[in-house]
């Protein structure tokens, strides 16, 4: 009983050093086939994520949660309380007009835009 109490305090502090440097990770819950590109990504603290999907139907994700163009107004006045910062990952098979048409809007609201891509293979 005496070793349990120093093991669980380390437990404690792993725990707590992977729930907040987790939230330092570049991530979105929806996968996508990022084009590739030799650029990096500059650093985007707490960025907005605009989740861009493959197919017509008009939709796609922000900071996780699904949204059309209607709504989206909103979701911006709202996220720039936050971070004036978004980074769009768009499918590489998204049409470029409609990364570009978010793009817009996006940028209209005021805000900083990146564009994530996969590094290329050398």
């Amino acid at each position: 009983m005496l070793y349990t109490a120093p093991l669980m305090d380390v437990m404690g502090l792993l725990i707590i050093f992977f729930l907040l440097g987790s939230n330092l990770v570049l991530k979105s819950g929806v996968e996508v086939r990022l084009p590739s590109s030799s650029s990096s990504l500059p650093a985007a603290e707490d960025a907005h994520l605009i989740t861009l999907t493959p197919g017509g139907t008009g939709e796609f994700y922000f900071n996780d949660e699904r949204v059309d163009l209607g709504s989206l107004d909103e979701r911006l006045v709202e996220a720039r309380k936050r971070s004036n910062q978004i980074v769009i990952l768009g499918d590489e098979a998204v049409p470029y007009g409609v990364v570009m048409g978010i793009a817009r809007l996006v940028l209209d609201a005021g805000f900083e835009v990146s564009f994530a891509t996969k590094l290329e293979a050398e």
